[in-house]
């Protein structure tokens, strides 16, 4: 009797194990390192390059936040912004409450996320199955900030 109850508690584990989606790991704080956005054919790497960026983006539970200085030239502007997520696999929805940028204000972006050792990968606007936009798109990196 022990026995097949060993193997029913088993089995349970490895079935609900197995059909749970593999989910990245993004909770924490991240920096942004490199951000290039893509218009048809051309590409600009806005920072490093074009602007100055001191950007931070936390994750905790299903929340998102970022707090940004951006320099460009002579101009100096503080952005910010916060929301929910929803995270399947690499497939990601980032639902925007409050923007500096108020157009997206109340928005969804869907995008993709991709992490590998200690970066982690962020492509937006993206499809129901997470093809970037060729018409323009961005892609941002953000390293992880270590405890």
């Amino acid at each position: 009797m022990r026995t097949n109850l060993f193997c029913i508690l088993i089995a349970t584990f490895i079935i609900s194990a197995c059909s749970q989606k593999n989910s990245l790991n993004i909770e924490g704080a991240w920096k942004l390192a490199h951000s290039q956005t893509f218009k048809g054919d051309s590409s600009v790497v806005d920072f490093p390059g074009k602007m100055d960026m001191d950007l931070t983006k936390i994750w905790s539970g299903n929340h998102w936040m970022f707090v940004a200085r951006i320099k460009a030239d002579t101009t100096v502007t503080d952005a910010y912004g916060t929301g929910t997520f929803k995270l399947e696999g690499n497939l990601y929805e980032e639902n925007v409450s409050i923007l500096f940028y108020k157009p997206w204000e109340g928005k969804t972006i869907k995008m993709t996320l991709e992490i590998k050792n200690d970066t982690l990968t962020q492509t937006y606007p993206v499809d129901d199955k997470g093809v970037m936009d060729k018409k323009e798109a961005t892609v941002e990196k953000y390293v992880r900030i270590k405890k």
